[in-house]
């Protein structure tokens, strides 16, 4: 595995585990488990600055990567933008 491969893996680890956390919040809080949706509401904005963030760092090999892995979860490339809060004008813009 070279350098630039072992990143990647890593960072798209990064990211499928932010999205983990921004459904997991979503959940908890839609379910208004009490404190632990108020503990979710807290975190969801960093959770997803962190993964806006890293998305936007990520290069295209990176975000086919990430979109591949999370296909499972029927999620497509506008969804994961959508995640990360931009549009993919807002990238390239």
């Amino acid at each position: 595995m070279t350098r630039k491969s072992s990143t990647t893996d890593r960072r798209v680890a990064q990211a499928i585990s932010l999205y983990r956390s921004i459904a997991a919040c979503d959940e908890c809080i839609a379910r208004g488990d009490g404190v632990h949706a108020l503990t979710a509401a807290l975190m969801l904005p960093c959770y997803r600055a962190d993964f806006r963030r890293l998305v936007l760092e990520l290069d295209p090999l990176e975000e086919n990567e990430l979109r591949l892995a999370l296909q499972p979860l029927s999620l497509d490339a506008h969804s994961i933008k959508s995640s990360a809060g931009h549009s993919s004008e807002a990238r390239t813009a």
